[in-house]
């Protein structure tokens, strides 16, 4: 971390460790707060989170491009994601050594961006003002030209059932690890959605850059009154169906009472920047089941990875692969 913060010419700075789950975060707080323009109200002066991220998880090309499309949410729309910052030399990630540490780590450090977690006291109001931040996210996106040569994973069909990102280990493997009894039912899922995926193709009015994993029990902040909502944490992000981020951001509250009024509150918010047609907005099921299918697999593979774990993960798969069966028996 000390090298890392030297790329930046901060020098001057204490920072803390907040976590290490595959990427390792701290927070920075430089002693001088005049790094990089500090006019926007959005971030807290002088305060960085630096990320030192998972060697092998994504490869560089993927992190600079999610880097270059926050840079430019901040620079043309000033949107509330959290801006890069970049280093002495201009570069957004930067690669260091330090003794002792074999190989080199990715770095990229952004502006700590002001808002809270609202872990309880979430009301139909910050899902509504979380569906108007995801229509300017996608309404950026549908707009934006990915740099030449950058690429990131694919939440599509092949991303969720084929290849099963970031399962570590091929696909065909890991549908083996799933319980039979889930298998009939998550068959109907995946031919749906092949047969919803392939009649829509990919044009920008239903695919593009999405986040993937944003929602008021993650990545979600709330500033304000009326509240605002912003978006942090776009490690996960890539290229994705409009509809299938949507699913991501109400999948936490499928089982709750109050489910059909965040949902109805969500697709308001979106609506009122950006109106998706009917015959989207009538997949939101099917691709929230798609979503249930690929949580499954991906926690059978994890099982098998970090068998520490295994207990908690397979309380997750039951209770996605469930969601995903009451999907087909009540359809």
């Amino acid at each position: 971390a000390h090298v890392a913060l030297d790329t930046y010419g901060l020098t001057r700075v204490r920072f803390k460790l907040l976590r290490q789950a595959g990427n390792t975060l701290y927070r920075v707080y430089a002693a001088d707060a005049t790094l990089v323009g500090e006019g926007s109200e959005l971030y807290e002066p002088g305060q960085y989170m630096l990320r030192i991220h998972e060697p092998g998880y994504q490869a560089a090309a993927a992190v600079e491009l999610e880097l270059a499309w926050l840079s430019a949410m901040c620079r043309e729309a000033s949107l509330p994601v959290p801006q890069p910052v970049p280093a002495l030399d201009g570069r957004l990630l930067v690669q260091v050594s330090a003794p002792g540490i074999p190989g080199e780590r990715n770095v990229s450090l952004l502006r700590w961006l002001k808002g809270r977690f609202i872990p309880d006291g979430i009301r139909a109001r910050h899902y509504q003002a979380q569906g108007r931040l995801m229509a300017q996210l996608h309404e950026f996106s549908a707009r934006w030209q990915t740099p030449p040569g950058l690429t990131k994973r694919r939440w599509d069909w092949d991303g969720l059932f084929r290849d099963v990102e970031g399962a570590g280990m091929p696909g065909n493997q890991v549908w083996d690890l799933v319980p039979g009894r889930y298998h009939a039912a998550f068959d109907v899922v995946t031919q749906r959605a092949q047969a919803v995926m392939d009649g829509w193709g990919k044009g920008p009015d239903v695919y593009g850059l999405i986040h993937a994993d944003l929602g008021v029990d993650a990545n979600l902040l709330f500033w304000g009154s009326p509240p605002e909502a912003r978006a942090i944490d776009f490690d996960d992000s890539g290229f994705g169906y409009w509809m299938y981020d949507l699913a991501v951001s109400v999948e936490h509250c499928r089982d709750d009472a109050a489910y059909a009024e965040y949902r109805d509150a969500l697709l308001e918010g979106y609506a009122e920047v950006r109106p998706l047609p009917n015959s989207q907005l009538g997949q939101l099921d099917l691709f929230m089941a798609a979503f249930y299918v690929y949580v499954s697999l991906w926690c059978a593979a994890m099982t098998q990875l970090h068998p520490r774990h295994r207990e908690e993960l397979l309380q997750r798969l039951e209770r996605a692969a469930g969601l995903a069966a009451d999907y087909v028996t009540s359809t």
